[in-house]
């Protein structure tokens, strides 16, 4: 998405640690995590949030992962996708209308 939109949007990978990467060990799980961006082409930015799943899932107010948030220019959640198909389906569209914004 980031190369339809060049200077326009920004696409960021996060991946929230749950307990199974502790058993793993943090290089392995960077690995995975690199792995998997680059697979998928994500031009941008990639985080790895080490706190418990459950801060991030009561922060964000999701019940499990994956989730897909979009946020707008103002950095507030324009909308958020439990549902990587409906993701995909919706995100051009989305965007577009995003980018067009002040």
């Amino acid at each position: 998405m980031g190369g339809r939109y060049p200077g326009k949007v920004t696409v960021l990978a996060v991946h929230v640690e749950i307990p199974l990467d502790s058993e793993e060990g943090l290089d392995k799980v960077r690995d995975k995590v690199n792995a998997i961006v680059q697979r998928a082409k994500l031009p941008g930015i990639s985080y790895m949030l080490r706190e418990p799943q459950e801060v991030w899932q009561a922060k964000f107010e999701i019940e499990g992962y994956p989730a897909t948030f979009v946020f707008n220019k103002a950095g507030r959640i324009a909308k958020k996708f439990l549902d990587s198909e409906a993701a995909e389906a919706e995100l051009p569209t989305l965007l577009s209308k995003l980018v067009q914004e002040p």
